[in-house]
């Protein structure tokens, strides 16, 4: 039987617990929850509980927690996308698509070519898209949530692309490697980053910054995409080309 499942940010300690602030509003607002109601709780971290509401006071819901389990619903490879943040609402599309997909990690980075810069308010946005990726879970019942990294300068993203083990960036121009058959090359690979550019690509200073740094430049379309396309397509193709390996 389906069961409404809500974000618990925290280990509990005692199986009565009360739930406040956004939890819950949704489960009182919006599910209009009442006292013997079931619900699912996961805690973003691996873990989903089974309770049952038994107290609603005003805008905090008491639940008892009849079971907890470990339930691993991830992807079997550990996906980072480090994207250029697009105009707009486009990075909350970008972002609630990623998580629902199951990448584990997206990074912010700031180009040569950006043209939004956040740099002085990421804290606020990052808080934002923070709310979006606990939805996405809500929503494709994963149990973990996708972390988002601070916004991070092109030059200082080069000095984490070699603790992954492919690193990829997304590239218009020649020459690069198709993504199919690099990924034949790599079979079992379980850590991967790929680097979206911003609307007007990556410098060719940059692409060569990340050739010297390790990534491979790739093609993940004949035709040019926009940021949010490309970042969704190559999690999805990455998804695809790794979803039998254990």
């Amino acid at each position: 039987m389906h069961q409404d499942r809500f974000y618990l940010p925290h280990f509990p300690e005692v199986r009565e617990i009360r739930l406040k602030g956004d939890e819950a509003h949704h489960i009182l607002h919006v599910k209009r929850a009442r006292i013997g109601s079931k619900i699912t709780l996961f805690d973003g971290k691996g873990t989903e509980y089974r309770a049952r509401v038994t107290e609603i006071l005003h805008d905090t819901v008491k639940v008892f927690i009849e079971e907890s389990r470990s339930v691993d619903r991830e992807l079997p490879i550990d996906i980072t996308i480090a994207f250029s943040i697009p105009k707009g609402k486009l990075v909350t599309f970008l972002v609630q698509k990623c998580a629902e997909l199951g990448v584990k990690t997206l990074i912010p980075i700031h180009c040569k070519r950006s043209v939004v810069d956040i740099r002085n308010k990421s804290d606020e946005k990052i808080e934002r898209w923070n709310r979006v990726t606990i939805e996405a879970s809500k929503q494709c019942k994963r149990n973990y949530i996708t972390i988002i990294e601070d916004i991070m300068p092109f030059d200082g993203l080069m000095r984490i692309v070699q603790n992954y083990d492919l690193s990829l960036i997304a590239c218009t121009e020649a020459p690069t490697k198709i993504l199919k058959a690099l990924l034949n090359e790599h079979p079992s690979v379980k850590r991967i980053i790929c680097l979206i550019g911003p609307e007007g690509g990556f410098t060719r200073s940059e692409v060569e910054m990340a050739e010297k740094a390790g990534c491979v430049p790739v093609s993940i379309s004949h035709s040019t995409l926009r940021i949010e396309t490309a970042a969704i397509a190559i999690s999805s193709m990455l998804l695809y080309a790794y979803s039998d390996e254990g």
